[in-house]
């Protein structure tokens, strides 16, 4: 009888699990999805906006019309982040904390980076109205380290992802190979964009990486969501 009802127990535990798992990789799927559904949908609404040279946080600034749309898709974005933080442990076995610490640094710095937004400057001038260097000068500071972290933070988890993933073997083999291939294109991306503020591909630069590290949240979270647990 009692073990009847340890594992009747165990079953409900295991079933609670799984489900939860499943929701979080749903959530880290959606999240990246609606984040990128949002600028794209924004960009192309905003008549002059230049999609190639204007950033994405250009799109939820000071006096933008629908700004609230924008970081709306943010903090989804963020969602997903945290979702994946959650999954990696699940997935990778403890080793699996070091990237999952990293992610959740990275829906941190959405957060922050939502909450304090930017201010549209000269390069903006063609649909928004620019505002001096001066205003809101706490709030772009505050969106500026919260963007720095949560770029960093994604980029890094997905590098140690892949070094993590590596040293599981062939369980988690596509895991390391997704991880590695998106790494060696948004690192590239992240290098140019930082170095091209002033260049008519700043925006380019960053919606690749962009685009790259949230498609690397989405499938990497739904397949640690689907998969049995790493014993690692």
């Amino acid at each position: 009888m009692e073990y009847a009802r340890t594992v009747a127990v165990l079953h409900r535990r295991f079933r609670w699990v799984g489900r939860g798992s499943r929701v979080l990789g749903a959530v880290a799927v959606a999240g990246p999805s609606l984040f990128t559904l949002t600028w794209v949908v924004l960009g192309w609404s905003h008549a002059g906006y230049r999609p190639r040279q204007e950033t994405i946080s250009s799109l939820s600034a000071h006096d933008v019309p629908a700004w609230g749309w924008m970081v709306a898709g943010q903090l989804a974005l963020a969602l997903g982040f945290l979702a994946l933080a959650l999954l990696l442990p699940r997935g990778l076995g403890r080793l699996g904390l070091v990237p999952a610490v990293f992610a959740g640094l990275a829906a941190y710095g959405t957060v922050q980076a939502s909450a304090f937004r930017t201010i549209c400057n000269h390069s903006d001038v063609g649909w928004c109205t620019p505002l001096p260097r001066s205003a809101y000068p706490r709030s772009q500071w505050l969106h500026g380290t919260g963007t720095g972290v949560a770029f960093g933070g994604v980029l890094v988890a997905c590098l140690a992802t892949a070094v993590v993933a590596w040293r599981l073997g062939p369980a988690v083999r596509d895991v390391a190979v997704v991880s590695t291939v998106v790494f060696a294109v948004s690192m590239p991306h992240v290098v140019w964009f930082l170095l091209s503020a002033e260049n008519t591909w700043h925006g380019f630069a960053e919606k690749v990486f962009l685009v790259a590290l949230g498609g690397w949240v989405a499938w990497c979270g739904g397949r640690l969501a689907w998969s049995a647990p790493a014993d690692a």
